[in-house]
């Protein structure tokens, strides 16, 4: 789709991509503008163009750049090296709250995606949840291997549960709205939840697939 793009060394593409993350999740799509994007790029409009054949396809590549860093800098990094699933959502979690504070823009692009002005990318939307999907199912059908979740429990449906927790968690990082709207769940009168507090409130609920929560969900997928 963008061979000439493919074509540029990898920190001119990083820098290219990098730009039009921070308009688009500055601006929104569609105001984000390409003169804005290739001033921060440091290349012309042209040149953009070349690459590109339009803002839409620009912007199915700044998301597969997206899906292959949140991968690699988030979900595989956080979960490499633990022992439990319990464990491995924890420390995912936490990996969220330091992947903002470098891809911050990322992660509001992803939660932008759920408005219905995006509706016509749906398709990216598919794509960055059948990445997560599979990740997650994968967990799972590893904890069910070592006795931690009960096997007549769906790993389909025990990785939306779990997936729903990680990204109310991190939708709340990036905007407001699912700030309060997580509060609203978990808070209390005493004021808004730390970070930590809230990886926690979220542990406690995902504590319930180890009890064999979900028992009745079994069927005949696996």
């Amino acid at each position: 789709m963008y061979k000439a793009f493919q074509k540029l060394p990898a920190v001119k593409q990083r820098r290219i991509l990098d730009s039009a993350i921070k308009t688009i999740a500055e601006k929104g799509y569609e105001a984000a503008s390409i003169s804005t994007i290739c001033r921060r790029a440091g290349i012309s409009n042209g040149a953009l163009y070349k690459y590109f054949k339009n803002k839409e396809v620009m912007f199915f590549a700044c998301v597969d750049y997206g899906v292959e860093v949140m991968m690699m800098e988030l979900y595989l990094k956080y979960t490499s090296e633990t022992n439990t699933l319990i464990d491995a959502i924890r420390s995912l979690l936490h990996g969220f709250k330091e992947f903002t504070k470098k891809h911050r823009d990322m992660l509001s692009i992803y939660s932008d995606l759920g408005s219905s002005s995006m509706n016509r990318f749906a398709s990216v939307s598919e794509k960055i949840e059948s990445e997560g999907r599979a990740f997650l199912i994968g967990l799972v059908e590893d904890a069910k291997k070592r006795g931690e979740i009960d096997a007549g429990v769906r790993s389909d449906i025990a990785a939306y549960f779990i997936d729903s927790h990680i990204m109310l968690y991190s939708y709340s990082l990036v905007s407001d709205h699912h700030a309060r709207r997580f509060d609203a769940f978990f808070g209390d009168s005493a004021g808004r939840l730390t970070e930590d507090e809230k990886i926690e409130k979220i542990m406690e609920s995902l504590k319930l697939l180890s009890k064999g929560a979900g028992h009745g969900a079994s069927g005949k997928k696996p």
